[in-house]
């Protein structure tokens, strides 16, 4: 009997415990999930207000993004984020609460939806927002690469979370409510490392909530510069609708 063959069981015993001291609820509306549910409840995911842009040519994000993104392919939003619901603390949860299981499963369910989209089943490579490494550390992970792990089970693609980096710490986006202010704070942020990965290929940008794009925009730019023939897709798990990140 080896070592791993012990620690299995025994791990599987404790998260049992904890799962009976501690049940899970969900992360929208806080009630306890219930037998086969995983992660949100099925009341939650049946309430989810989908947006369906990945089966639409023109869609809010794609018009919202093809501004600061000449060459942009396509661009969609799972959900429309809004700032009263439960959806926010669900965000919310996986953004800032340690909760990496949500922004998976969230990604597997949209790369689910995206798998049989036209717009993407020529995607070559996820490329997650990345955050400055200080705010990593200080997070102890970047949600937007959990999402694309959840994207990659789902869809089959590889990601890469080395060839784009953010090289200057900046102020959070969060506070910033102009469009312009919101572009000038990400400008020159980020830079590509490694393009030779990225020329010539379909990608898909992937972060967790759209507002004005600037943010995205920004790793875009930088794709660019120095990708040659680089295609580039947008995916975020929600966007602000009416905004002009």
């Amino acid at each position: 009997m080896t070592l791993r063959s012990l620690i299995r069981p025994l791990r599987e015993g404790l998260r049992w415990l904890g799962e009976q001291l501690f049940p899970p609820v969900c992360p929208v509306c806080g009630t306890a999930l219930g037998r086969g549910e995983r992660t949100i409840c099925l009341r939650c995911r049946w309430e989810m207000p989908l947006t369906d842009d990945w089966v639409a040519a023109r869609n809010p994000v794609v018009t919202r993004m093809e501004r600061s993104i000449p060459e942009l392919t396509h661009a969609a939003a799972l959900f429309a984020f809004r700032h009263e619901s439960g959806y926010r603390r669900m965000i919310h949860a996986l953004k800032y609460a340690g909760r990496r299981d949500i922004a998976v499963a969230m990604g597997e369910m949209f790369g689910r939806e995206l798998r049989e989209s036209p717009f993407y089943r020529d995607i070559e490579l996820l490329i997650p927002v990345p955050l400055h490494w200080t705010k990593r550390l200080r997070r102890g992970y970047n949600q937007a690469e959990e999402i694309c792990v959840g994207l990659s089970r789902s869809m089959g693609v590889p990601y890469d979370f080395r060839s784009l980096r953010r090289v200057r710490r900046t102020r959070t986006q969060a506070r910033r409510r102009d469009a312009a202010d919101r572009h000038r704070n990400v400008e020159g942020a980020f830079r590509l490392t490694r393009p030779e990965r990225l020329a010539g290929r379909h990608i898909l940008l992937v972060d967790d909530v759209l507002t004005t794009g600037a943010t995205v925009a920004a790793c875009a730019a930088a794709v660019r510069r120095d990708a040659a023939g680089v295609r580039i897709s947008v995916a975020a798990l929600a966007a602000v609708r009416g905004a002009g990140r």
